[in-house]
């Protein structure tokens, strides 16, 4: 394919999420730039459903500064092609969330994930699908590549779960290769204390036509060996 073919689609691609961002209710996140989320759904945004890619869970901890357990749970990294623009559709949300017995109301207040520089990124969360809480905002740091959901006006207090956070973008490849890093408060003016996981899916470019080619005749390589 040639430059100015991929250069036109992924203008094509960039032109259709702004109309997205413009028609459904859905919110076009600029690098530095704040938005407010109410929830939306696949028959207001058909765009957000597709062909489910992966869909791992992560454990993770959180503890205080002495190393005691306050909260654990699960981040499930799903990402999706969209049926309608053929790019990937990132979906965090935490759920199965434990509260140590005996320890103070814990409440979940932010969720940050890294690995977004360079992609368009539209986002809302769906409350079409499983969870019980939604991030009333979200917002991008200054570089483009840290994207932070927050749950101020509801935080997310075990065991409730949070909905599906939707990252659409222009991206049409992926790879574990981000981070997330969790955000809780022990009631409602306590300490802040967080957790980061490694090995988040985000995107990634396309491979080129010489890594492809160099791949599959490292391929053939290690077949001829054996």
């Amino acid at each position: 394919m040639s430059a100015i073919t991929k250069l036109s689609q992924s203008m094509a691609i960039v032109a259709a999420l702004t109309s997205v961002a413009d028609f459904a209710g859905a919110a076009l996140l600029a690098p530095g730039g704040v938005v407010g989320l109410a929830g939306t759904t696949v028959a207001v945004a058909p765009e957000l459903a597709g062909t489910v890619q992966d869909d791992p869970l992560r454990p993770f901890e959180i503890r205080d500064a002495g190393d005691n357990l306050l909260l654990s749970g699960n981040f499930q990294d799903r990402v999706s092609r969209s049926d309608d623009l053929e790019t990937l559709v990132f979906s965090p949300r935490l759920r199965d969330t434990v509260s140590t017995i005996g320890a103070a109301p814990i409440e979940i207040i932010a969720m940050t994930i890294t690995g977004y520089g360079g992609y368009t990124t539209d986002v809302e969360f769906r409350t079409d699908g499983l969870g019980d809480v939604g991030p009333n905002l979200a917002s991008r740091s200054a570089d483009g590549e840290g994207l932070r959901f927050q749950y101020t006006t509801s935080p997310i207090v075990a065991p409730a779960e949070s909905y599906f956070n939707s990252i659409l973008t222009n991206a049409t490849a992926f790879a574990p290769i981000g981070t997330a890093t969790i955000h809780a408060r022990i009631g409602s003016t306590g300490p802040v204390f967080s957790t980061t996981l490694q090995g988040i899916n985000v995107p990634v470019p396309e491979p080129t036509s010489s890594v492809l080619v160099l791949g599959a005749l490292g391929l053939a390589a290690a077949v001829r060996r054996r």
